[in-house]
């Protein structure tokens, strides 16, 4: 067979239904799988689509279904294990459901996160699933999706007053086990280096640190409570500033499991041993937290998890034409390692 093409190299449903003599109408509604178009015909129509290389407009298709079958997907990093996960999982259950995915990550920027935002928008895609930048306070972005009824979901880190469901662990509870767990190693002098504040996630995690010193009959030293960005250089700098001083931490409740990964391998340099001088614990888990010397304690969010149940509860809001503002609290695990196991 012939390849025959268009204006622009492109083969048109005009090119097949001339090879196929037949109507152009007949052809759209086959490749758009229209019930008036007996199988036999869609059959043969399509098969000669491919061999022709024809490839399916789907702006276009998607004007005339108002539907894409595309879900975006919105998060700050695709380089952590836990957004690896949560993303696996995303594209697993919405490919069972019959749906492609378009995945954007905005490396923590809130001016790259409004960009995206206009990207899917103009995608038209049938529903969004997001888990903020570390930068995002405003939610104005969101009001053109809002406005148009698109159905959205967030995870991990999210905005209850955007309408959509939720799917978050207890932060303020996991930093809280996380700081208990090093006062019941002994630890006394216990420091916590934060997220940015004004971040919900982070904010939360710090409040579970204070309260758990305090139940746990522990000061909290002002030096003590570093916030930042949480980059290396921001967890270098903090560790920096608390070996410097008379009294050091005794051990270290880190916001995010990079920034544990970075301190961990910074405190050789100063000479001081994991665990017996100083424990650290993780609020994340990467894979290379076991391959760390000593391994890194750490408080695992359960990524994968979160993926499922957050597509299925924007497939579930899509199908209904709903809007579900249910949330879902998902368990986390602690994980105790090299860094805070203490022989008694």
């Amino acid at each position: 067979m012939a390849k025959k093409e268009g204006a622009k190299g492109e083969i048109t449903i005009n090119d097949i239904a001339k090879e196929l003599n037949i109507a152009t109408s007949t052809v759209s509604r086959a490749l758009n799988d229209s019930n008036k178009i007996s199988d036999a015909t869609k059959k043969k129509v399509q098969a000669v689509a491919q061999e022709m290389g024809y490839e399916l407009n789907l702006v276009a298709s998607s004007l005339s279904k108002n539907k894409t079958n595309i879900i975006g997907v919105i998060v700050p990093s695709i380089n952590s294990q836990f957004f690896s996960k949560a993303l696996s999982a995303i594209q697993k259950e919405a490919k069972l459901a019959g749906y492609n995915v378009i995945i954007s990550q905005t490396n923590e920027s809130f001016e790259q996160e409004v960009e995206v935002l206009k990207v899917m928008n103009s995608a038209r895609v049938d529903g969004l699933i997001v888990s903020l930048s570390i930068e995002t306070k405003s939610i104005s972005h969101f009001n053109a999706l809002v406005k148009k009824k698109v159905p959205i979901a967030m995870f991990d880190r999210v905005n209850y007053d955007v309408p959509g469901a939720k799917v978050v662990v207890d932060n303020y509870e996991a930093s809280y086990k996380a700081t208990e767990h090093l006062a019941k190693i002994g630890c006394k002098r216990i420091a916590h280096l934060a997220g940015p504040l004004g971040c919900k996630v982070f904010d939360e995690r710090a409040d579970g640190f204070k309260d758990a010193l305090k139940n746990s009959n522990l000061d909290l030293y002002p030096q003590f409570l570093l916030s930042c960005d949480l980059s290396d250089k921001d967890a270098r700098e903090a560790l920096q500033i608390w070996m410097t001083q008379s009294e050091r931490p005794d051990g270290i409740v880190v916001s995010n499991a990079s920034a544990g990964l970075v301190l961990t391998g910074a405190v050789k340099s100063y000479g001081i041993s994991i665990p017996d001088n100083l424990s650290i614990i993780s609020l994340g888990n990467e894979r290379c937290n076991e391959l760390m010397v000593p391994s890194l304690s750490a408080i695992d969010m359960p990524g994968e998890e979160m993926g499922k149940t957050v597509t299925k509860k924007l497939l579930k809001q899509i199908d209904s034409k709903t809007i579900d503002d249910s949330i879902v609290v998902k368990p986390f695990r602690l994980l105790i390692r090299n860094s805070t196991f203490k022989k008694a």
